[in-house]
């Protein structure tokens, strides 16, 4: 197996697991620890399963109301005919962005975010099979590109920032990528991956490391 597909898979959630050993970061009730948002949203995080893969990232129509011409990943709010978060991922992607629901591989999830706007997010990441002819629906997205991962899953990349919301602080993370600015939702999305991924390494050199020292003692 390719070394990052294996590192991806080893980094993500199984979804055999569902989603109640997950996490929940982002905005917190300042009072209420029960409190969860009133609506329920998925986005896909595509890779594209290259030797040098890259994430897919669109950037929003700037008509929209909410978060106009905001870097994002594709994805949006579950519908009521919608089974798992992974096929509101995928119905998203491919109405947003054209993307060939037989195209993708889903394989795992990462934390859940809860935003400003009243949604809990749940990303599902995926490996995309190229090459892939975009067609974008203009009435959500106006562009979608790449970024290479050895970029968007690198930390010293990211510079970070604070924000108050309800008399709490919490922190900004921002990428800047050919004259691009992603951030928010979507850079917390992959500074969740990356501290996965930084994990997923720790423990191969610390079994790396025990192997050595057993081989010294013969």
């Amino acid at each position: 197996m390719n070394p990052w597909r294996k590192l991806l898979l080893d980094a993500v959630s199984p979804f055999e697991s569902g989603v109640q050993g997950l996490a929940v970061n982002g905005i917190k009730h300042p009072e209420r620890r029960d409190y969860r948002p009133s609506r329920t949203a998925a986005v896909l995080v595509p890779f594209l399963d290259l030797d040098d893969p890259e994430l897919v990232l669109t950037r929003r129509a700037e008509h929209l109301p909410h978060h106009p011409g905001q870097v994002a990943f594709p994805g949006g709010a579950a519908e009521s005919d919608d089974v798992s978060a992974v096929q509101t991922a995928l119905r998203e992607a491919n109405e947003e962005i054209g993307l060939p629901i037989d195209a993708a591989l889903p394989i795992g999830f990462l934390d859940r975010m809860d935003t400003v706007s009243d949604y809990r997010v749940l990303p599902v990441v995926a490996l995309v099979r190229a090459p892939v002819s975009w067609m974008i629906d203009e009435r959500e997205v106006s562009d979608v590109f790449t970024v290479p991962a050895s970029v968007a899953l690198n930390r010293d990349n990211y510079k970070s920032n604070t924000h108050e919301q309800h008399g709490q602080k919490y922190p900004v993370w921002t990428l800047h990528w050919e004259g691009r600015k992603i951030w928010g939702i979507t850079a917390a999305i992959l500074m969740n991956l990356i501290t996965r991924l930084e994990r997923v390494r720790a423990q191969q050199d610390s079994v790396v490391s025990r192997s050595a020292e057993r081989a010294d003692y013969g």
